[in-house]
């Protein structure tokens, strides 16, 4: 009876080993940052959703960033000739249940910044929160990208757009970028913590 057992217990692992085996793996969508449209060839880039909340001069504000493609806008022919949708950018920001700043941009938007033939070759490319600033807690900072669409394009030119805690805001070129978090507690205003 227990030669049987340890049969079987083989022969369905050499089963689970075949069926893994010959299973594909298919490349996550999170990886994919272009989409062609089947039916006009266009290609679109993925959308962008990101949120979180920061600190600053001493109150928690909520953020959402967000891109997306437009269809109402006519495609953009980049510099190796592909076509592609253009892309809108939004950008909220929330303390509590006041609305402090929520605008769309696009790439008009950047027009005094750069020359024109890179606009019309470009769109906006990608959003995040700008984490080097992380230091700095009197006001929100965030990076927008306006590019050529194609990811292995390194054409570009990134913008600062600084959110005081009134809502106003201001644009630059960016200088030194660093979207990805360079350590933890960023949302902690060091004020707070000497207190």
């Amino acid at each position: 009876m227990r030669k049987i057992s340890q049969l079987a217990i083989l022969a369905l692992s050499a089963m689970m080993m075949v069926a893994c085996a010959e299973k594909k793996e298919v490349p996550s969508p999170e990886r994919e940052v272009e989409v062609e449209d089947p039916v006009t060839g266009i290609m679109s880039l993925r959308d962008i959703n990101i949120e979180d909340t920061v600190t600053v001069e001493g109150r928690v504000y909520r953020y959402a960033c967000t891109m997306h493609s437009v269809d109402s806008l006519p495609a953009v022919i980049n510099p190796q000739g592909v076509q592609y949708r253009e892309c809108s950018v939004n950008i909220s920001v929330a303390r509590g249940e006041e609305n402090v700043f929520k605008k769309t941009f696009v790439k008009k938007d950047f027009a005094a910044y750069v020359p024109e033939d890179f606009m019309k070759s470009s769109t906006l490319v990608g959003v995040n929160y700008n984490h080097i600033k992380a230091d700095d807690h009197s006001a929100l900072y965030f990076i927008i990208t306006l590019g050529d669409p194609d990811e292995t394009s390194e054409l570009s030119c990134s913008f600062e757009l600084k959110v005081a805690s009134n809502g106003s805001y201001t644009i630059k070129k960016a200088q030194n970028i660093e979207t990805a978090p360079i350590s933890t507690g960023l949302n902690v205003d060091p004020k707070e913590g000497d207190a």
